[in-house]
């Protein structure tokens, strides 16, 4: 069992609640790293240190964050990302993984993680990312969006509803549509969007990720619409028409 033992070093600046972030992790020197980084009167903190239990916690609870490396033992990585995207949007998952390299990173995102960072890395840096994310995740659903002929941005919930239905859209994904919607016809590059992701402090992707992102988002549109919404000029970017 893996002893908790917490130093107030990375202060959250929102009082009036208390995120709950899981923490999932196979070595428990790493644990330590990231848990003993985290206030513990901002953060309640779930650990699990297999696939098996982790799954078990994401089916029992609401996540605001959840950190997972990709090889655990029983249950990968991945498998975990596909379960928490069948009960949240909005929960962020970061992925903290030695696989770094571009195959896994665009496997990752595409099943729903925010971010990718590889290991090694620093348990300071990493704390201010979640204490960031968090943060401007709850700025965002303040944010009022523009209006669209089909779709409808209702940025308090954080949902883009299509029809009546309620889009399945990670945070990103979130991001990305909204700021769609919010301008329709207005070209962005994908380099705008990159860096849209990145000042939300929803994480640092390429532009060949924002591909990936648009991918999905075009697919969980087709569901309810027949044609496309999301334009591609190539050589330019994207816009919603």
């Amino acid at each position: 069992m893996i002893t908790m033992r917490y130093l107030p070093v990375i202060k959250n600046t929102i009082e009036s609640m208390k995120y709950r972030i899981l923490i999932v992790e196979d070595e428990a020197a790493i644990v330590e790293f990231i848990s003993h980084r985290l206030d513990p009167d901002c953060y309640e903190v779930d650990i699990a240190g297999d696939g098996r239990s982790a799954l078990q916690y994401i089916q029992r609870h609401y996540y605001d964050l959840v950190t997972l490396d990709i090889m655990l033992p029983h249950i990968d990585g991945f498998e975990l990302i596909q379960s928490i995207r069948e009960r949240s949007r909005t929960t962020l998952v970061m992925i903290v993984s030695a696989l770094d390299t571009e195959g896994f990173k665009t496997k990752g995102y595409g099943y729903g993680a925010d971010d990718y960072i590889p290991k090694p890395f620093s348990p300071k840096e990493l704390a201010l990312k979640i204490d960031a994310r968090l943060k401007r995740r709850e700025e965002l659903t303040r944010q009022v969006r523009g209006k669209h002929p089909y779709l409808i941005d209702d940025s308090d919930l954080k949902q883009v509803i299509l029809h009546g239905n309620i889009l399945s859209l990670t945070p990103s994904e979130y991001l990305i549509l909204s700021t769609l919607v919010s301008t329709p016809t207005k070209l962005f590059s994908r380099a705008e969007l990159s860096q849209l992701i990145y000042d939300n402090d929803l994480g640092m992707i390429d532009e060949q990720s924002i591909d990936s992102h648009i991918y999905h988002i075009r697919k969980k549109l087709r569901v309810y619409h027949s044609d496309g919404l999301v334009q591609t000029i190539r050589g330019m970017g994207y816009r919603l028409v």
